[in-house]
C-alpha cells in the first residue's frame, strides 16, 4: 500500500507493522520513509506514535487488519462462519486502526481487507466497522473492487473501505464511483503470460539469486505484447533478484506433468488421469493447479509460503517463484525482498497490488486537490 501511494505521488511519513520481515522489507525498497515501527497496535498507541516522532497531522491513514479473521477459506483451525465459527481477536483489530484515524483526523482513510469481512459471525463486525467510522466524523464508501480491472494480472476481490472527514464529504462519494466503478474491456486484461513469459526457464529447485534476464526470450515476448502498459511500468529493472523455484519430490513433479495447462487435480481425476496426490480427494479437489496463460492468475495468497501446490507453472514442471508471484501482485522488478524464500512468499501474498492501490491513490489525490471551497482539506 505505501509502495501504491508513494507512485501515485504521496510521501510516506511512517510505517508500523507487528511483523519484522515486512518492515525489512520495506525499508530495503522505501528508503525515504522516515519513521518505521516494528509494533503492535493494540499497544502501540496514538499518542505513543506522536510523541515519537512528532507528526500531528497527516493527510491520508492506509492499512489491512490481518484478514484470517474473515477468510471465507478458513479451514485449518475452525472457521468465521457457521457451526464451526471460532473466536478470533484479529477480528476487532479495525478498533486500533480507527483510534489512530480519530487521534489524526486525516483527511482520508482507506482499509482493505478480504470479501468475507462482510459476512464473518454475521456481518457484525463490518456493521460495527462502519457505525464506529461514522460515530469518529466519517463519511464511508465501501465495496468489493477486482484487482484484474485496475490492470493487475490475476483474479483477486477484495473489500474496500473508503473514508471521508465529514468536512470533505462532498468528495466522498465521487471517490466512491471512481473506485468501484472501474471496469476493463476483455482486451485490456493482463493476461498471467504477460506478466511473467519473459521470465527464464527453470526446473525444480533451481535458480540462482541474482541472476540475468534471457535477453532473447525478452526480446520475443515484448514483441508479442508491443504496447503493454504493464512491461513499461512492472518490468522496470535488468537485474532480476528472487526467480529461484522451490524443489518437489518426486511424486508432486509426475503429478504436476499430468495437468495440463489450466487444469486442476479434479478436472484431471474426472478425465480418467491416475494421479498420486496424497490428499483427502473429497475436499482438496483442486489442490494441484497448473495456471493458464491467457487469463488472469488465481488469487496470490501468503499459502504459497507453505506450499506451491496451486500455483503450478503452465509449461514447466514446478510451482511459481517469488519473482513470478511478485510480478502477478505487480512489483517493479526493481523492488527486491532480501529475505528467506518463505518470507517472500508469504509476504508477497499478503500485500496489496500495489498498482491497485496506486490507483485508488490517484484518485484520492485528484479528489483532494480539487475539493470545493470551504471543505477544509488541502494536500501538504
Amino acid at each position: 500500500m505505501s509502495l501504491g501511494f508513494n507512485r501515485a505521488g504521496f510521501h510516506t511519513l511512517a510505517a508500523i507493522d507487528i511483523e519484522p520481515k515486512a518492515l525489512e522489507v520495506l525499508r530495503a525498497n522505501l528508503t525515504d520513509v522516515e519513521f518505521t515501527f516494528c509494533e503492535d497496535l493494540t499497544q502501540f498507541k496514538p499518542v505513543d506514535f506522536a510523541n515519537r516522532t512528532g507528526i500531528s497531522s497527516v493527510d491520508v491513514i492506509v492499512g489491512g487488519p490481518p484478514c484470517q479473521g474473515y477468510s471465507q477459506v478458513r479451514q485449518r483451525d475452525g472457521s468465521n462462519n457457521g457451526a464451526r465459527l471460532v473466536h478470533d481477536n484479529r477480528r476487532t483489530l479495525y478498533r486500533d486502526f480507527l483510534d489512530y484515524v480519530e487521534y489524526f483526523r486525516p483527511a482520508i482513510f482507506l482499509m482493505e481487507n478480504v470479501v468475507g469481512m462482510r459476512s464473518a459471525e454475521g456481518g457484525r463486525h463490518y456493521d460495527d466497522m462502519l457505525d464506529e467510522s461514522r460515530e469518529i466524523g466519517y463519511e464511508v464508501e465501501a465495496g468489493i473492487v477486482q484487482a484484474s480491472d485496475f490492470g493487475v494480472p490475476q483474479s483477486r476481490r477484495r473489500l474496500l473501505l473508503i473514508g471521508v472527514r465529514n468536512d470533505a464529504s462532498t468528495i466522498a462519494q465521487d471517490i466512491g464511483n471512481e473506485v468501484f466503478n472501474r471496469g476493463r474491456g476483455p482486451s485490456e486484461i493482463v493476461s498471467l503470460w504477460e506478466a511473467i513469459g519473459d521470465l527464464p526457464p527453470l526446473e525444480a529447485g533451481d535458480g540462482q539469486d541474482p541472476t540475468h534476464f534471457d535477453d532473447q526470450r525478452r526480446t520475443i515476448h515484448r514483441s508479442q505484447y508491443p504496447q503493454s502498459e504493464f512491461s513499461r511500468r512492472i518490468k522496470d529493472s535488468d537485474r532480476l533478484t528472487a526467480h529461484v523455484s522451490r524443489p518437489h519430490n518426486d511424486r508432486d513433479l509426475r503429478d504436476f506433468a499430468r495437468l495440463r495447462e489450466g487444469e486442476n487435480s479434479k478436472q484431471a481425476l474426472q478425465r480418467g488421469v491416475e494421479m498420486e496426490f496424497p490428499y483427502n480427494r473429497d475436499v482438496f479437489t483442486d489442490k494441484y493447479t497448473r495456471l493458464a496463460k491467457d487469463r488472469p492468475s488465481r488469487s496470490i495468497l501468503a499459502h504459497m509460503s507453505k506450499d506451491g501446490l496451486m500455483y503450478i507453472h503452465p509449461d514447466q514442471v514446478r510451482s511459481l517463484t517469488p519473482r513470478e508471484a511478485a510480478r502477478l501482485q505487480t512489483f517493479p522488478d526493481s523492488f527486491h525482498f532480501p529475505v528467506t524464500r518463505t518470507h517472500q512468499f508469504s509476504l508477497i501474498g499478503n500485500a496489496v497490488p500495489p498498482l491497485l492501490v496506486e490507483s485508488i491513490a490517484k484518485s484520492i489525490k485528484h479528489r483532494l486537490r480539487n475539493a470545493p471551497a470551504g471543505s477544509n482539506v488541502a494536500l501538504h
